[in-house]
């Protein structure tokens, strides 16, 4: 169970920075007013942004690894902690500005997770493949038409809530087809359906993060993305999956999930509060606002990518 454990840590760590780089990236461009295909082609060209698919794509292998022998709402919640790397590693880079209550709630995040790593045990996957297939792919149907939508938002910052949450529904949906895919051998993989949801969940989650950081303060789509994929992946995986705590470990379980949740609840809440003057509006270039930060840390040229 060790190995899984440090699986877990890594991917935390993977990809709290990575939602860092990628908010760099993101920042350098203006806001537009939809899904376009340029910001996509425009983020290829980023190497900040290229570097933090790099680290996804790590914390990802990591956490699949510690899939196959930890039940996911373990591995889920583990990979919260990455809201406190992205914190820490936003205040360097970003300039960000946590407060006490912001430290505490990262503090609770990091508590509930100790508790829940000692209230579960290694427990294989018991999967009905049917239901299994039809959730995701029904799942990765709202995620789409809810972006359509979510992009139509007047507001920025509710709009980059809005995408938050989608992007953590489509990354929840990443998780439980890894908890639940028989192997990853690549004959399996080209002709299973859940192996084409898990592809089409990790792009939209990618690209509505993306959409998320321009609109919206990095602490809070975070929060948002790791509150969504942390509970949606746990439910699912004790629907889909059978994850169950440890026999007598249920009441300690529900508490740690508990702190996580509030934790990264509490975290959106008064990160977005504090920075919501500097959220960007549509059209807006906000390059200047994370230039300094960027010079102490990367050293970047005065030019946009």
């Amino acid at each position: 169970m060790l190995p899984a454990l440090l699986c877990v840590a890594a991917a935390a760590l993977c990809s709290g920075t990575a939602t860092v780089l990628q908010a760099v990236a993101v920042r350098r461009l203006p806001v537009g007013q939809g899904l376009e295909v340029g910001l996509v082609v425009r983020l290829a060209r980023s190497p900040r942004y290229l570097m933090a698919l790099v680290l996804v794509a790590a914390g990802f292998a990591l956490s699949f690894v510690a899939l196959r022998t930890l039940p996911l709402f373990l591995v889920q919640a583990g990979r919260a902690s990455s809201l406190a790397v992205t914190a820490v590693v936003s205040v360097w880079v970003l300039g960000a500005r946590l407060r006490r209550v912001e430290v505490a709630a990262v503090g609770t995040v990091v508590a509930g997770l100790v508790v829940l790593a000692l209230s579960v045990g290694p427990q294989p996957a018991v999967v009905d493949a049917g239901a299994t297939r039809q959730v995701l792919v029904g799942g990765l149907v709202v995620v789409v038409v809810g972006a359509a939508l979510a992009v139509r938002l007047r507001r920025p910052a509710r709009a980059g809530g809005v995408l938050a949450v989608l992007a953590g529904m489509a990354f929840a949906l990443l998780a439980v087809g890894a908890r639940t895919l028989p192997g990853f051998a690549p004959a399996a993989l080209v002709g299973d359906p859940v192996a084409w949801v898990m592809a089409g969940a990790g792009a939209c989650g990618l690209v509505l993060g993306a959409l998320a950081l321009q609109r919206a303060p990095v602490v809070a789509v975070t929060a948002l993305m790791v509150g969504v994929e942390t509970c949606l992946g746990a439910l699912l995986g004790m629907v889909l999956a059978g994850d169950r705590p440890a026999s007598g470990g249920a009441p300690a379980t529900a508490v740690a999930f508990s702190l996580v949740l509030v934790g990264a609840l509490a975290v959106a809440r008064f990160g977005s509060a504090d920075d919501l003057a500097q959220s960007p509006q549509p059209g807006q270039d906000v390059i200047s606002a994370a230039r300094h930060a960027e010079r102490s840390a990367f050293h970047p040229t005065n030019r946009p990518e």
